[in-house]
């Protein structure tokens, strides 16, 4: 599981979308999965949303669009 807001910027960071807003529209065009929301840590406390984005679709979607699974992990792990 991974919050709204790091999918938000890890999708900024290979430019392929800039705001939550994007990340929200994938999610409910379906080309993203919904996770149950975090419920512990920091993402916990600072997230808006009730659940979150499933890591496994977000891993997909990036592949899908060119980017190395190297790539992923190393911007993923930050």
């Amino acid at each position: 599981m991974i919050s709204v807001e790091k999918t938000s910027r890890v999708l900024n960071h290979f430019n392929i979308a800039f705001t939550e807003s994007a990340v929200l529209s994938y999610l409910q065009h379906g080309q993203l999965e919904k996770s149950p929301r975090i419920e512990n840590g920091y993402y916990s406390r600072n997230t808006k949303y009730g659940y979150s984005v499933n890591v496994d679709s977000l891993m997909n979607f990036l592949l899908n669009r060119g980017v190395t699974e190297k790539e992923i992990k190393v911007i993923l792990s930050a």
